[in-house]
């Protein structure tokens, strides 16, 4: 019996995730038994502060006890730092859980969900999961999100759109006033989620100010997370912020307790020390110009990022770079599965002694040594 002949057929369209190489599997494929530096899948290189630490380790006492299943205490803290109402607020098992229920409370088989190609793989992943329609509108210039042209796409069957911004995984951001032109004059029935999950990092004075835009128009659903500048991913929780009927919405959808005890307790810790935890942006942007320049003197092509990893081009002599760095116990994220060359990349800005080594090692690897 083949039971995949019992599965939905539009799952047979589905590509599986392929998360960033963990560093125990780079050590055992290669045998290495130094330090290893994982720079692939976009992680805070530094651990929660102390206070959330601590809050976290209170909490496994209640882990015996189902979480408060709305998040509730998370959404009254977290509202006053946003500038919203808390019934504007929805908490979920990080943000794929999210883009996951939008899809499933918003869409079906006959609509279709625009966002841009190359972006986050898991947009692709969850529109495919629900037999909807994928409309991936190409990058203006390789690297630049196209609103006008995604706009241009829109059909009578357009239920949303996605924008990762900044987008992942070439770094690159759209600004506020080419929001305003996206959302001038589109059908007010059209969900535009606006995917912020490396908003702290931004430092583009033109980056939309998506929480006054929201208020403009009602459709807009802002994404962010505790995964990337709080630290949390290994927690996984994330939040959205939009109309409180595309909130209770949300709430019909979800499942049961969705975001775990540990989870919440860390994020309601992390909000209370938010402007210590947010150095960490700071330190990311040096140590960003520092890793771009480098790689820009070694000829490679590299996009300015908004965010805390940059997308690297080199030419077409460099192909098995990624390996190499493999071999020197250095992980990076291919970006041939984007679209990108044979020998792109993804790096992740680590701590300073990483970045160090990362471009000790592939200054070697450029000059043949």
């Amino acid at each position: 019996m083949d039971f995949k002949n019992l599965m939905q057929p539009h799952l047979n369209r589905v590509n599986l995730y392929t998360p960033g190489k963990p560093s125990e599997q780079l050590r055992r494929e290669k045998n290495i038994e130094g330090e290893i530096i994982k720079l692939a899948s976009n992680e805070n290189p530094y651990p929660p502060i102390d206070e959330v630490k601590r809050a976290i380790i209170e909490e496994l006492e209640n882990v015996n006890r189902y979480p408060n299943s709305g998040s509730y205490y998370l959404c009254e803290e977290l509202a006053p730092h946003i500038g919203v109402e808390s019934n504007q607020i929805f908490v979920g098992n990080g943000s794929n859980e999210i883009i996951d229920l939008l899809v499933r409370a918003f869409a079906g088989r006959r609509d279709e969900i625009i966002y841009p190609h190359p972006s986050f793989i898991a947009y692709n992943l969850v529109v495919s999961q629900a037999g909807v329609k994928s409309v991936m509108v190409p990058l203006r210039n390789t690297y630049y999100v196209d609103l006008q042209a995604m706009k241009e796409h829109v059909t009578q069957n357009t239920k949303m759109i996605i924008v990762c911004n900044p987008n992942n995984p070439t770094g690159t951001y759209v600004t506020g006033a080419e929001v305003e032109l996206l959302m001038n004059g589109l059908r007010p029935d059209i969900l535009v989620v606006f995917d912020e999950a490396y908003y702290e990092y931004v430092q583009a004075d033109d980056f939309p100010n998506s929480i006054d835009l929201m208020r403009e128009y009602p459709n807009i659903i802002i994404l962010r997370t505790f995964s990337k500048i709080h630290s949390l991913a290994g927690l996984r929780i994330g939040y959205t912020i939009t109309h409180p009927d595309i909130v209770e919405c949300l709430h019909k959808v979800r499942q049961p307790f969705n975001v775990n005890r540990l989870a919440q307790a860390g994020a309601r810790a992390a909000l209370k020390h938010i402007d210590e935890i947010c150095s960490h942006a700071r330190e990311n942007s040096e140590q960003m110009r520092y890793v771009r320049d480098e790689l820009l003197e070694l000829g490679f092509e590299v996009p300015e990022s908004q965010a805390n990893f940059l997308l690297v081009a080199p030419s077409d002599d460099h192909t098995g770079i990624v390996e190499s760095l493999e071999d020197r116990g250095i992980i990076v994220r291919p970006a041939k599965r984007w679209g990108f060359g044979e020998a792109s990349f993804r790096v992740t800005v680590g701590t300073e002694e990483e970045n160090r080594r990362f471009i000790q090692e592939i200054k070697k690897i450029a000059n043949g040594t």
